[in-house]
């Protein structure tokens, strides 16, 4: 049984990892799509680590398919786990350095670069918040 496989109330706990990609002082958010669960909401890019990945190797990997570009993992932020009622998130935030490539949306509808300060007045997955208030510490 690994990491990804553990159960909570028989639920399902999925390990994901989401990158906030900091680029001359500014933030990455992403917005989801519409016709996706969360529709609308902004987070922070990132996906599910799979098996013999570290979280780390995710994190580059999903960020070249979702955006097109190269990334290096920095520090690791915050710890979230967020219970949606049929699975459970946890989800590991890590600051992102931008290496190459241009940025391109495949699995999101729009992208903005904020200063911390600006995005709480964006409407976040429930699982981004932590990882916002730990940038800021």
């Amino acid at each position: 049984m690994g990491e990804h496989s553990l159960l909570s109330d028989n639920k399902p706990v999925i390990l994901v990892v989401a990158a906030v990609i900091e680029k001359e002082g500014r933030f990455l958010l992403a917005q989801r799509f519409d016709h996706a669960s969360q529709g609308g909401l902004w987070e922070f890019p990132g996906g599910k680590v799979e098996d013999g990945e570290t979280p780390e190797q995710a994190l580059e990997r999903e960020l070249q398919e979702e955006l097109a570009i190269t990334t290096r993992t920095g520090r690791w932020l915050a710890d979230s786990v967020f219970d949606y009622g049929d699975k459970v998130i946890h989800l590991k935030g890590y600051l992102s350095h931008w290496q190459t490539g241009e940025l391109k949306l495949h699995s999101h509808q729009d992208a903005v670069w904020l200063q911390h300060d600006e995005m709480m007045s964006y409407p976040l997955c429930p699982a981004d918040y932590p990882i916002v208030a730990a940038l800021g510490d």
